[in-house]
């Protein structure tokens, strides 16, 4: 148990039984063989549990790690509290890995001595098994930390997700960033790890498979995920002050902010249209205008007590139009 372990993948699992087996054999069919998968049983009440324990029987390097439904931040946490790798890579339990997925990953990473390493990805389309190339990495190569930050920041070249990278397993443990238990804690978190890293390296290659299908997070929003995209950018905020750089990556928030607030208005929009009420649809959208307003305002002040500030002006489920009347301004 004392060897080194290379990388430590993590996969949450919650009630996936129909796309785990197919997650967990890309996982055995990786080309590389110095690696730990931990996978966190996030309380499944399907047949997903079974079909882990089937993978663990047969591959020493599969942990398995059960706990109360508590979430996929609260499950990533779990894994990276047992996990020995060098670096740390995510998986979600409904996608899919390239075979060389770990191998070019972790090749890159100790060629040019990265913190974290970036691949592509292609969009799987579930109900039409179509694979879409997503072209919109940043031009590989290697990258300063502060370079790659003003990228993350401003959501240009790359983005807040966690499965298409790996990261040194330090970047968590010696500065102790946990992931938050809300929604899009990916894009709460990211930029904190992108800050802590001295160099960042993007590569070419598409080695991951994302699944888009009817039940994910982006095609099932509600107020509450809308709520939480929100507050991603209120940590942020509150993380860049803390670190005294918010001045200079201000334009660029300011630029991730504008288009946050389209990304959200239109799924507001959604979620008003597929359930067929649009009453307080408008105070809706002025709740996103006003909230995204307050996290960038010149005047914002953070609560030195509180990381994971909540939108001043939350968003309600469709039917609520009195978002705005127990609410004043601080």
């Amino acid at each position: 148990m004392n060897e080194q372990i290379d990388i430590s993948l993590i996969i949450p699992v919650y009630n996936v039984e129909k796309y785990l087996k197919r997650t967990l054999e890309s996982v055995e069919n990786q080309t590389f063989k110095n690696f730990e998968v931990i996978i966190v049983n996030d309380g499944s009440t399907d047949k997903s549990l079974e079909i882990i324990q089937e993978f663990v029987n047969k591959n020493n390097n599969f942990i398995l790690v059960n706990q109360e439904n508590s979430g996929v931040g609260a499950a990533r946490n779990a894994g990276i509290k047992i996990s020995r790798g060098i670096y740390i890579a995510f998986l979600d339990s409904d996608d899919f890995l390239e075979p060389n997925y770990l191998e070019k990953l972790y090749s890159a990473a100790i060629k040019t001595g990265s913190d974290i390493v970036c691949c592509n990805f292609y969009f799987y389309f579930e109900s039409t098994k179509l694979k879409v190339y997503c072209p919109i990495n940043t031009i590989p190569g290697v990258y300063s930390g502060e370079k790659a930050l003003k990228k993350i920041t401003s959501c240009i070249g790359t983005f807040a997700f966690l499965w298409n990278k790996i990261f040194k397993r330090k970047l968590f443990v010696n500065h102790k960033i946990e992931f938050y238990n809300m929604y899009f804690e990916d894009s709460a978190t990211a930029p904190q790890l992108f800050f802590y890293a001295n160099i960042v390296t993007f590569i070419p290659d598409v080695l991951y498979n994302y699944v888009m299908r009817d039940t994910s997070i982006l095609h099932t929003m509600n107020a509450r995920k809308i709520n939480d995209f929100m507050k991603s950018l209120g940590i942020m905020r509150n993380f860049y002050e803390k670190k005294g750089i918010y001045k200079k990556y201000k334009r660029r928030m300011k630029g991730y902010a504008g288009r946050l607030n389209f990304i959200i208005s239109y799924d507001l929009f959604m979620m008003h249209f597929k359930s067929a009420n649009f009453k307080g649809l408008i105070n809706n959208i002025k709740a996103i205008r006003k909230s995204i307003k307050h996290f960038m305002s010149d005047n914002y002040v953070p609560n030195p007590k509180e990381n994971c500030p909540e939108p001043m002006y939350p968003v309600k489920d469709p039917g609520c139009d009195d978002n705005n009347k127990n609410k004043k301004s601080k």
